[in-house]
């Protein structure tokens, strides 16, 4: 008996799936829980994993390839019925649309399995075969992992790239210098080093005799003109493309600006930066954050959605259980925005901790598909990148989004003289069906008061 192992149903808003990495072959024997496919979705990557443990009778799907929820990617007969059963009979059992392309590969693989026993298959997680790719380092000096089964995982990546094992050849760690992360849509001081593991190892790691000096390192090439013609986009750009689209066309959306005098808030995060003896320490989106679900909690329209009515029903509003933020990280794929639960009821540490967390997953590739949706309100900070301000889209499902520039110090009359003050300024955009100006500017006065000082900080 063949088991199908299709395409999952990896969230509510996922329906296909792109296929970036097939890990077995006809004839390969997998465990149970074994990963079998990558999957790339508009979300994040995903491993599918062996139902049962047996042997793979049928691969239907190519790298490159996009397929939908439900759609075959594999035959996998169990362990129990493997031995007697015949191949050819267990990829008819799966009908044509499994069978399609089944002749070509098999004919390479048939010959490839009857001769000498192929060597063990690497497992490795999909982010963990990233991190290999970029800091150059050959996962066969690394197997077995420490995962399930054997599994190389990030962190045997990353400890194998501390101690200088790379591509076989005994290279330093730093010949191949880890291709860096994108910029966080945060502040820099939002993202301490000291929540981030260590890369490279210290130099008493180092063998005994004596090292060569090191080359200096190369000049960067110049970024080459991308070649012309169409481009085919990723399943997360067609993902964000037709959010925007959809979010421009449904949404009727204004926006309402305020200057904010970060005096208070600047003073704040040095404070409870200092006062977190372990962990992340709190940086100014923390902040923001927690401020930012207060005043959500005062103001709850802005944490309401847009319904229209169907099967004429009469359009209403749907109000949240509660206020969740969603922060805006930008990744190598595209734009991503994990969300954080609870903010108006967590301490400035457990939201930088949070934070840390799901920015990691993220730009790693591991987050939870629930982990990006759901959320109440999004705060987009692009103040890391010299941007004095600008408007962000609000995005569908929500009504309200918190768009947040670079802090400038300004010369602002106070009494008799003049003083040197750091301004931050503050977009809000929102959904004009669910918030008027009069609501929407009281909001965002209220969010300007907490943040200059009337905010009781959860430390």
């Amino acid at each position: 008996m063949v088991t199908a192992v299709v395409m999952p149903q990896l969230g509510l808003e996922v329906t296909e799936g792109t296929v970036v990495e097939v890990l077995v072959s006809v004839g390969a024997r997998v465990e149970k829980d074994d990963p079998l496919v990558v999957l790339s979705t508009d979300k994040a990557d995903t491993d599918v994993v062996a139902p049962v443990s047996g042997v793979v009778r049928d691969v239907g799907v190519e790298v490159g390839e996009t397929v939908a929820v439900g759609a075959t990617l594999l035959a996998l007969e169990p362990l129990d019925s493997a031995d007697s059963a015949d191949s050819a009979d267990s990829a008819d059992s799966l009908g044509p649309a499994a069978r399609a392309g089944a002749d070509a590969r098999s004919a390479g693989t048939d010959s490839q399995t009857s001769g000498a026993a192929s060597p063990p298959r690497l497992r490795a997680a999909p982010v963990a075969r990233r991190a290999a790719s970029d800091l150059g380092i050959e996962l066969a000096s690394i197997a077995p992992g420490s995962g399930p089964n054997g599994r190389i995982t990030l962190d045997d990546v990353r400890r194998a790239a501390a101690a200088g094992a790379h591509a076989g050849n005994g290279a330093p760690a730093e010949s191949a210098p880890a291709r860096p992360a994108p910029a966080e849509s945060a502040p820099a001081e939002s993202a301490p080093a000291e929540s981030a593991p260590a890369e490279s190892a210290p130099a008493e790691s180092a063998p005994a005799e004596p090292a060569p000096a090191r080359a200096a390192p190369a000049k960067p090439a110049p970024a080459q003109p991308a070649a012309a013609g169409l481009e085919p986009l990723t399943p997360l750009k067609r993902a964000v493309a037709r959010r925007m689209a959809a979010s421009q066309r449904e949404i009727p959306q204004f926006q309402l600006v305020r200057e904010v005098d970060a005096t208070h808030l600047l003073a704040q995060k040095d404070a409870a930066a200092a006062a977190a003896a372990e962990g992340p320490r709190p940086g100014v989106n923390d902040l923001l954050v927690q401020a930012i679900g207060e005043m959500v909690a005062r103001h709850p329209d802005l944490g309401a959605v847009f319904v229209a009515g169907e099967d004429g029903g009469q359009p209403a509003l749907r109000r949240a259980q509660s206020v969740d933020v969603g922060l805006a990280v930008a990744t190598d794929g595209g734009l991503l925005v994990p969300v954080i639960r609870r903010a108006d009821e967590r301490s400035l540490r457990e939201i930088a901790a949070e934070r840390v967390r799901l920015v990691d997953a993220t730009r790693a590739g591991r987050i939870d598909l629930a982990e990006l949706s759901g959320g109440t309100i999004s705060l987009s900070n692009l103040g890391s990148f010299g941007i004095d301000r600008f408007t962000a889209m609000v995005n569908p499902g929500e009504s309200a989004i918190v768009a947040v520039g670079r802090t400038v110090e300004r010369l602002v009359p106070r009494g008799r003289g003049i003083a040197v003050v750091p301004i931050l300024t503050l977009t809000l955009s929102l959904d004009h069906r669910v918030v008027d100006g009069a609501a929407g500017a009281r909001a965002l006065a209220d969010l300007a008061d907490l943040l200059e000082g009337a905010m009781r900080w959860r430390i």
